[in-house]
């Protein structure tokens, strides 16, 4: 069975609703995914898979759950630090809890992070939990590594306020996760017009 990525959100007033529902479109517009796009399910959903979705879990979690979904895996664990990211990024925005379950994630660490306003519950950033290892994405045979903006290179080396991605030999920055996986995209591109 495929791993499959869960998330849901708690406590977001009923009038922010629909801007988070065209948040995960945004989101999924941005770039390819493996298995499609993240979707959320509320109470405003009005295809019927989600809307059967979403009060089945209201029925087991409660009023208090306002949005909830799930992302299929394919082997990507950009996939899923992306989602992970863009969660974290809704509960500091609206100020609410968030949580994401992936029961075979390979870290036992990251198989259930909860947030509440934008923090883990233990009060660390989701980027201090991840600061010990890039992330390896592999494009057609190709390896490119995203770091962290606390990851340290060295243990005396400074953080970087951005994402670093490396591959080919080349090491760059950017704002976000998804913008570094962009520009590394094409870069990887550049390097197939060149013929390497």
């Amino acid at each position: 069975m495929a791993r499959v990525i869960h998330y849901r959100l708690y406590g977001l007033p009923e009038d922010r609703l629909e801007s988070v529902s065209e948040q995960f479109e945004s989101l999924g517009a941005a770039r390819a995914w493996r298995t499609g796009p993240p979707w959320i399910a509320t109470a405003r959903s009005r295809g019927l898979f989600e809307m059967e979705y979403f009060r089945h879990l209201r029925g087991e979690e409660g009023e208090r759950l306002s949005a909830a979904g799930f992302l299929k895996m394919a082997g990507d664990e950009t996939d899923a630090l992306i989602i992970a990211i863009f969660v974290r990024d809704l509960s500091a925005t609206y100020g609410i809890s968030t949580s994401i379950l992936d029961e075979d994630h390979p870290l036992a660490k990251l198989r259930r992070l909860d947030f509440r306003a934008g923090r883990l519950l233990s009060g660390q950033s989701l980027e201090d939990m991840l600061a010990k290892r890039p992330v390896i994405k592999k494009v057609e045979g190709e390896r490119i590594m995203f770091y962290p903006p606390t990851f340290r290179l060295h243990s005396k080396g400074p953080s970087n306020p951005e994402w670093a991605y490396a591959l080919g030999g080349i090491r760059a920055y950017a704002p976000t996760l998804l913008e570094a996986e962009q520009e590394a995209l094409k870069i990887l591109r550049g390097f197939g017009h060149l013929g390497r």
